[in-house]
Formats: structure tokens, C-alpha cells, sequence
């Protein structure tokens, strides 16, 4: 590849480059040309393109770009700046912002649309804001960001072609946190986007120490681009076209002084011509690159003053400043600038034209190091002013007051603040952070710097920083005359601190202080209180701390005056289910909760709203609890909250499951998966233990074995481990272990009573898993005791769905034979609840035990009952077994409507649960975060596989969804 010349690394970002200009590089080219072919095919992928500065990967970049263009790419190009670090999202917006300004008011809707549209926020009046939620959380808000990226492609579009993108980032080390955290999620779903996206990183910068920017660099897989040093004979050829009489020895002088460096070899040059003789070799040898900067500063005081000047307030301003603005900055009048900048383009110092940019960063940062310090904070305060009066966002104005030494203004501290809270709602808390440290340094020592200290601890927090307690510590000696609410807040955040910090005495302290400061009752106290629990609740060694603040609130209910605030009706919810409750009591209050937002006010991505759904799980009430996950299923796919989604899908499963839905919770459980696969692993014990269930029920036991790790990483002491101990008894029951399988469920009831004092059937009946695994094991005296057990509390409690189960249970174990009379009671009872798989099993046992009582004729009606209930719920297991017994009796079972379900794999039966249970291919694409034209593969090879021909007859192979 032949070059043209050293001058060709010193041009800047913004001159167009051809490939030719790039010495050595053809590795490199071919990789960057590579992936943007393979993103024109629909392949996408991630290049990362590292190196010291001055190595040329800003060129790599611009040549990157050129080739998108060629091949008719959608080209994004981004780049990171030092100054405006601090503008969370900035480098996302830049690289967004253009297509989506440009589009026609239809396509904006699209680009919105579903888990977009928390994003719209971003572009106000821009892009249609119906449906976003108010305040979305950091991860919806970066995801709703990846979304955009994602429709941007058309991606979702049905026989649309896609428009294939290339995204370029250039310096990302200076990106701001939040647009990188943006970066890496793209990166996580580039193999299933048509995106290449390209990024280029500097070695060794400070800034590089930000886990989203080292997850992006480390991202599997990738293509690493680590430009070299150019060699001894491409440096000879820049060298001979400088000084076409030069020697060898002059060469290699060069490009042992230059370690190789492009750009350095360009500046070393240049240094050396404007002496206007070819230099001996022996006078190179000491110019290193520290020397060579030092040669341009000194190439800069030989302008006119002027320049000088111009330059310094180029560098305080930053590439893309605009000459006038400079010219203000510099004292200088418009003609007066003009001629500077053109001086210093001729001295290679800056581009020509304007807006105005260094030819290299390292050249405007080494302009910028050489003001004296107190000049240089003084310059950026004026150029702050400057920003202001012309109207910049507080983002930029920030960036520059972070430079400046604190004087104790109020109105920097006002700026900073608002920057901090825009960074806060943009998704970047270190970033706000950052500001508010420097905002408490110009704020007076009153009670507005309390609140300040406050916010700064709230940012701090969410960034995981433990200086938050300092912080915080701090605002509350100076909140001591502060309104209620302000200090309330405060205490509050103390708490979830100290909680944060492993200290769970002064956790429950700081909570306890918080409600002092207001009557039980009122709107606020109430507030705090529901707070509190979302931490206590499942919390041990906070729970029995939360259980005494909620019991007066309790007897208050049972005298007919419940709380007014959803938060703390969700939790009274929950222990009216736990203590037994009436069920119509139970649904009085949960509708209470969820009246005014089916996600409880969003509080937790509808974490409160799961409270309020499990507790008519464990009261009975099936269908008010798939009817309220409906609701917030609804509201979640409205506002693009996918852990909201999530949760939903969780526990309208939850109901489903009980109510023999196995299809439609297995569909609901995929889509719940989505986050926990994205690293949103909290509920991943809740979804393996469900998930397991289901598996378990169609016989499929290495499924369930797999689905009980997700919780593998969790604590033993959340309720959850003790949920997945029950299922692992149940799974070695099924293996043929029933010591095994005894042991571990007395364990799951041991742990759910001596850490939560919970012993309720319907949250864990682990008495019918023991009671059945000691009579495979022979033990007929202790599964009756157990059995026994069981009733008696399911009775205390009074559910009937409990209470059908644990007659089914003591029937089976009876001895010396299986008791008719309590299995006939069980199926009576469970026939009148919407539990359908208990209700099945509760029919299979009973005709089973007339059989083995020699009623040959009595047993084929509720055997026959039984397999068509597990068949239409496809319960594999269960409808084997009744078949079974029928062969055994001399009956003839009835045949299975439709077979080759086995056959379809994970993902095409995925697709097709999904698709069965209403979602459109589009909400299937959403949901899976794959492309439209995935889900029609997949769901076309599952109907071949079924022998189908179309949606509607997928509940002959599935089961008539519920």
C-alpha cells in the first residue's frame, strides 16, 4: 500500500481519508472492511480498535466510515471528549440523535415503540412520550437506548429490508459512563443486530478505569485491533519524501526517537523541516516524544501573540468550538481571529475552517498543560460564562466549572446541580456524583447544602459508593431545622445505606427515626414504613424488626381501618395470605394496592406488585392473581420496563401453574427469563424453582435440573433457597431417592420456619413432599404423622386449594391401604377451586386406590377424568401414570391428540409458546430481543415439526392455553 505522505497523520478527525494514507494498516482494513460487510449481510459484530495516542486509530475510524458509506450502511459516528465526561448519555445521543431527528413522524413512532419508549425522554418533542414511564430506572433507561439502536436497523420491520448500521465511537475512554454502559449492552446483542459497531480505545488513559469501558474492550467475542508501531522501512519511506537526500542513518534516528509512534513521526518531521536543512542523524537521538510536544509548543510561541492566544482558548473550549465563541474567549475581534486561525492551520496546529479542532488531541492537550494552573481554571470559568450566555446545555456549562477552584458562588453550585440531575436521570450516578462533590464546595454551610449532601449521597449510593455514609452523615447535621419530608428522606437513605453496609442494627435505627418524625398513619409515615419493608420483609435479620412496625398496622385492619397508601396495603396484603385470612378480605386489599397503578407505582420494577399477586397465590385465589399480572404485564410492555415485564410474567406463571396452565406458564416463564439472561440474576432462584415445577410435571427431569441452578448463586437464607430445597426433594423423589428426598424437604420447611417463621401450604407444602418420599421409603407410620401434619395446618388455614391437597396426600399415604373416603373429599373440594393440576392429581390417586381396593368398576371414571385433565394441561408425568393404571385395570386410555413437541428445540418451542398465548411475532421479537425474521424461522419449522399449518392449531399440540 503506498502512503502520501507523514503530513497524512497529522490531519484531525474530520477530513475525509482514503485507505492509501494509512501506512502498514492492512490488517487492520481488512478487519474493519470485514465487519462491515458482515453487517450488510446481516451479521453483526464488535471491533475494538486499542492503542497508545498517536498510533492512528482515528484514522482506522474515518476509513471504517468511508467503507459503511460505500456499502450503503446507516453510519453513526460518536466520539468521546475529555471535558464533557459528565454529560451522561452524551456520546449516545450523538451517535442517535441525527437518524432519529431525521425521520418522518411515522417512523419516529416506531422507533419509540415498546421497550424504546423509555428513551423518549431524551429526544422531548422529538419523539412521541405516550406510554414512557415518568421515571425510568438506569438499566430500562440503557436497554430503551439499545432498543432505539436496535429499530433503528428496521429490524422489527416484516418485509421491510433492514438498513444495516455502522456504529463508531473514537476515544472511548472519554465517553461518559452511562453512554458506555450503553455500549457494552449494545455489544451483548450485536450477533443478533445487522451492527457493526467499532470502537477505539487509548492505552494507558485514567479514564480507562471504568468497568463498563473494560467489559467492552473484554467483550466475547471480539475482534481486537492493536495497531503497531510502523516499522524501520515505512518510517525510511515519510522520512525520504521529507528529505529526499537524507541517509539511512537519519531514518532509523527518527524511528528510534519516535518508538515508531505515527503521529509522533509526523511531528518529528515537521520539527525538524522548519529548520530548513536535512538534520544530522546525531541530533535526533534524544528527541523523544515528550521533546517532540515540547518542539510544538515551541512552534507555537514563535506566531504572533495572537495565535498564541487563539490556540490557548481553543484548548480550553474544545474541539468543535466555534471561531466567534473563541474569539470572545480570547479578547480578540473576529478579523483578528480569523488570521490567527489561519496561521495556525499553517502551522499544522489546528484544521482549517471552523468550527475550530486541533489536528491531534495530544497537541490540544499539551497546549492546555502548558497555562499555569490558576490562568487555567480562570479561563474555564469565563468559558463557562460564554456557554451560558450562549445558551449550552448545563451539561457542557459543568464540565467546564468542574475546572475551576471553588469561590464559594451559589450559582455554581445551582449549575452542578442540575447537571448532577440530569446525569441521575440519564442513567450516569458516578457522574452525578462527581458534580455534586464539586457543587457542596461552592455551597453555603445551610441547610440547602444539607439537601445538596443528601443528593450526593443518593448518587453515591446508586454508584455503589460507600462514601455515601459520610455524605449523608454530614446532610443530617446540617438538616436539623429542615421540613419533615426533607429529613424523613434523609433518614431513609441512611437506612437503605447502613443496610448497604452490612449494618442491619443501624439500619433499623435510622428507619426508626424516620417514622418518629411522623403520627402512625400518616400519608408519609406510611410511605416510610412500606419502604422499610421491601428491606425487612425478606430480609432475616431485619424481618422480626418489620413484623413488630407492621403489627398495629394490622390490627388496625381487622377493625376495619386499613392504610390509604398502595405501598404498605401491598405488605398488609401479603400477611393477611400468611396469617390465614378470609380470601375476600385478602382480595379487598390487593385490589386496594394495585387500584391506582398495576405495578404499585413502579416501586422495584413492580416488586410491591409480585407481593400483592403472591399473596392471592397463596390464598386460593388464582384467577384475581392472574388477572392483576395481566394488568401489570400491560402496564410493564407499555412503559419498556423488562424487569417490570419480567416480574409480571413470574407470577402470572405462579397462577398458572396452579391452575394447570403448564403451556402458558412456561411461555410466561421465557419472557421472565430475559432479564435474569441479561444479568438481572435476583430472581433467579423464584424462576428456577417455577420453572423446575413445570418441568417436572412434563417429565422432563434434566430440564428441572438445569433450571434449579439459576438460583445456584443466591443466599441460603432467601426464601427462595428454601422454595428450590422442596423442588430439589421432589425431583429425587421422581429419580427413584426418597431418603434423599425426605432429608431435603424437612430441610426446605426448616429453613423457611426458623428464618421467616412461615409455615403455610401455600407457600410451601414441603409435609406432602416428606409425606410422600417416607412412604416409598416404607415408613408408613411417619408419611401419616407427616400427612397428618399437613392436614391439620392446611385446615388452620383454611384454604381450600390447601386443604383438597393435603386430603390427596393423607388418602395416598394411608395404611393399611389408601384412604378412599379422603381421596373422594380431596377431588370434591379441589373440584371446586381453579386449582386443576391438584384437582388432576387428586382424580389419578383416587381411581388408582378404588383399582388396588378391587372396584374395578368405579375407577375408570375419575382415572379417565384425571388423563384428560393432564392431557389437556400436557402433564406428561401425571397422564402416564393415569394410562398406566387404565392398562392396568383393563381399561383402554385415550390416545394423545397430537405428538412432536419433543422434538422442537428450546428455541423454536419458545417461540411457539409465545406465539400461542396471543403475542405477535413483532411482541415475540421484543420480548426475545431477536429479529422478526427469526421468530417466522422458528415458528415455520415448528409447525413442519407438528405437523401444523398455522397459529391456531397450536393448542392441539400445546393444550388450549388459559
Amino acid at each position: 500500500m503506498t502512503g502520501t505522505g507523514w503530513s497524512a497523520y497529522g490531519e484531525g478527525v474530520t477530513k475525509r481519508v482514503t485507505e492509501g494514507s494509512l501506512l502498514e494498516r492492512d490488517k487492520e482494513l481488512a478487519a474493519l472492511g470485514e465487519a462491515v460487510n458482515a453487517a450488510r449481510s446481516g451479521d453483526g459484530s464488535l471491533v475494538v480498535v486499542q492503542g497508545p495516542p498517536g498510533a492512528g486509530k482515528t484514522r482506522l475510524l474515518a476509513a471504517a466510515g468511508d467503507r459503511g458509506q460505500a456499502a450503503g450502511l446507516r453510519v453513526l459516528a460518536g466520539r468521546g471528549r475529555e471535558l464533557e465526561r459528565e454529560i451522561a448519555l452524551g456520546v449516545a445521543l450523538e451517535l442517535l440523535s441525527p437518524p432519529v431527528t431525521a425521520a418522518d413522524p411515522g417512523e419516529r413512532a416506531r422507533l419509540a415503540s415498546g421497550p424504546a419508549a423509555p428513551v423518549a425522554r431524551l429526544f422531548p418533542g422529538v419523539l412521541p412520550e405516550a406510554g414512557s414511564p415518568a421515571n425510568p430506572s438506569t438499566d430500562t433507561m440503557l436497554r430503551g437506548m439499545c432498543w432505539l439502536a436496535a429499530n433503528l436497523t428496521g429490524w422489527d420491520r416484516t418485509g421491510v429490508p433492514a438498513r444495516p448500521m455502522l456504529v463508531t465511537v473514537d476515544d472511548a475512554q472519554w465517553a461518559d459512563e452511562a453512554s458506555l454502559r450503553f455500549l457494552a449492552m449494545l455489544a451483548d446483542r450485536v450477533a443478533t443486530l445487522p451492527v457493526a459497531l467499532v470502537v477505539a480505545v487509548r492505552d494507558g488513559d485514567g479514564g480507562s478505569d471504568v468497568s463498563a469501558l473494560r467489559r467492552l474492550t473484554a467483550h466475547p467475542p471480539n475482534r481486537l485491533l492493536a495497531p503497531a508501531p510502523l516499522t524501520a522501512g515505512a518510517v525510511d519511506r515519510l522520512v525520504t519524501r521529507v528529505f529526499p537526500s537524507a541517509e539511512a542513518e537519519l531514518a532509523a534516528a527518527v524511528a528510534h526517537a519516535s518508538g515508531g509512534n505515527p503521529f509522533f513521526v509526523g511531528e518529528l518531521l515537521r520539527s525538524l523541516q522548519a529548520d530548513g536543512r536535512t538534520p544530522a542523524a546525531g541530533t535526533i537521538a534524544s528527541m523523544v516524544p515528550g521533546t517532540v510536544l515540547r518542539s510544538v509548543l515551541a512552534r507555537l510561541a514563535r506566531l504572533p501573540a495572537e495565535a498564541g492566544r487563539l490556540a490557548a482558548s481553543a484548548a480550553i473550549l474544545g474541539d468543535g468550538t466555534p471561531l466567534r465563541r473563541a474569539a470572545v474567549h480570547a479578547e480578540l475581534d473576529l478579523p483578528s481571529a480569523e488570521r490567527a486561525a489561519d496561521t495556525l492551520a499553517g502551522a499544522h496546529l489546528l484544521q482549517p475552517g471552523n468550527p475550530l479542532a486541533f489536528v491531534h488531541p495530544l497537541i490540544a492537550a499539551a497546549v492546555h498543560a502548558d497555562l499555569p494552573a490558576f490562568a487555567r481554571a480562570r479561563a474555564h470559568r469565563r468559558a463557562a460564562d460564554l456557554l451560558v450566555e450562549d445558551g449550552e446545555s448545563v451539561e457542557k456549562v459543568a464540565g467546564h466549572l468542574l475546572a475551576t477552584q471553588p469561590e464559594g458562588d451559589p450559582g455554581v453550585a445551582r449549575v452542578l446541580r442540575e447537571a448532577a440531575d440530569r446525569a441521575l436521570r440519564r442513567g450516569d450516578p458516578a457522574a452525578a456524583a462527581r458534580l455534586l462533590r464539586r457543587a457542596v464546595l461552592d455551597a453555603p454551610p445551610t441547610q440547602w447544602l444539607g439537601e445538596l449532601l443528601v443528593e450526593l449521597a443518593r448518587a453515591q449510593m446508586t454508584a455503589g459508593d460507600m462514601t455515601a455514609h459520610a455524605s449523608i452523615t454530614e446532610a443530617l447535621a446540617l438538616l436539623g431545622e429542615a421540613p419533615l419530608q426533607v429529613r424523613a428522606e434523609a433518614m431513609t437513605l441512611l437506612a437503605w445505606i447502613r443496610h448497604g453496609r452490612g449494618d442491619f442494627s443501624g439500619a433499623a435505627a435510622a428507619h426508626d427515626a424516620a417514622l418518629d418524625l411522623f403520627q402512625p398513619g400518616d400519608p408519609m409515615w406510611q410511605d416510610i414504613l412500606a419502604d422499610y419493608l421491601m428491606i425487612a420483609t425478606f430480609h432475616p435479620p431485619l424481618r422480626r424488626h418489620g413484623a413488630g412496625l407492621l403489627a398495629p398496622v394490622l390490627q388496625e385492619v381487622r377493625l376495619g381501618r386499613p392504610p390509604s397508601r398502595p405501598g404498605l396495603l401491598a405488605h398488609v396484603t401479603l400477611q393477611l395470605a400468611l396469617a390465614g385470612d378470609p380470601a375476600p378480605e385478602i382480595c379487598r386489599m390487593a385490589s386496594g394496592a394495585l387500584a391506582g397503578d398495576p405495578l404499585v407505582g413502579s416501586v422495584g420494577h413492580g416488586a410491591l406488585m409480585g407481593v400483592v399477586v403472591h399473596a392471592l397465590v397463596i390464598a386460593g385465589e388464582l384467577v384475581a392473581a392472574e388477572k392483576a399480572a395481566d394488568a401489570a404485564l400491560s402496564a410493564a410492555r407499555q412503559r419498556g420496563d423488562v424487569l417490570a415485564y419480567g416480574y409480571a410474567g413470574f407470577h402470572r406463571a405462579l397462577s398458572r401453574y396452579h391452575q394447570g396452565a403448564l403451556t402458558a406458564a412456561l411461555a410466561d416463564l421465557e419472557a421472565a427469563r430475559v432479564p435474569y439472561d441479561e444479568g438481572w440474576t435476583a430472581a433467579g432462584g423464584w424462576i428456577g424453582f417455577l420453572l423446575a415445577l413445570v418441568h417436572l410435571e412434563q417429565g422432563d427431569y434434566a430440564a428441572a435440573e438445569e433450571a434449579l441452578h439459576m438460583g445456584s448463586h443466591r443466599s441460603s437464607e432467601g426464601m427462595d433457597a428454601a422454595l428450590v430445597l422442596d423442588c430439589r426433594a421432589r425431583l429425587a423423589l421422581l429419580r427413584g431417592e426418597p431418603a434423599t428426598a425426605l432429608d431435603t424437604a424437612r430441610a426446605a420447611g426448616r429453613r423457611l420456619d426458623e428464618v421467616y417463621e412461615i409455615d403455610h401450604p401455600g407457600v410451601l407444602p414441603w409435609r406432602a413432599t416428606a409425606a410422600l418420599a417416607a412412604h416409598h421409603l416404607g415408613d408408613h407410620r411417619n408419611a401419616q404423622e407427616l400427612a397428618a401434619q399437613g392436614l391439620e395446618r392446611a385446615r388452620a388455614v383454611g384454604v381450600p386449594q390447601g386443604v383438597g391437597a393435603a386430603l390427596r396426600v393423607a388418602g395416598r399415604v394411608a395404611r393399611p391401604r389408601p384412604d378412599i373416603t379422603l381421596l373422594s373429599e380431596a377431588v370434591a373440594t379441589l373440584r371446586q377451586t381453579p386449582a386443576a393440576l391438584e384437582h388432576a392429581r387428586a382424580l389419578v390417586d383416587l381411581g388408582t386406590a378404588l383399582w388396588r381396593a378391587g372396584r374395578a368398576r368405579e375407577c375408570g371414571q375419575p382415572l379417565r377424568q384425571g388423563l384428560a385433565l393432564a392431557d389437556r394441561m400436557h402433564a406428561r408425568l401425571l397422564a402416564e401414570r393415569a394410562r398406566a393404571e387404565l392398562r392396568a385395570a383393563g381399561l383402554r386410555p385415550r390416545r394423545t391428540a397430537v405428538a412432536g413437541i419433543d422434538a422442537l428445540t428450546p428455541a423454536e418451542r419458545r417461540v411457539a409458546l409465545l406465539a400461542l398465548h396471543g403475542h405477535s411475532n413483532n411482541q415475540i421479537a421484543q420480548a426475545l430481543f431477536v429479529t422478526t425474521k427469526t421468530v417466522e424461522t422458528h415458528l415455520a419449522r415448528a409447525y413442519r415439526k407438528l405437523a401444523i399449518s398455522n397459529r391456531r392449531q397450536l393448542h392441539e399440540a400445546f393444550g388450549p392455553p388459559k
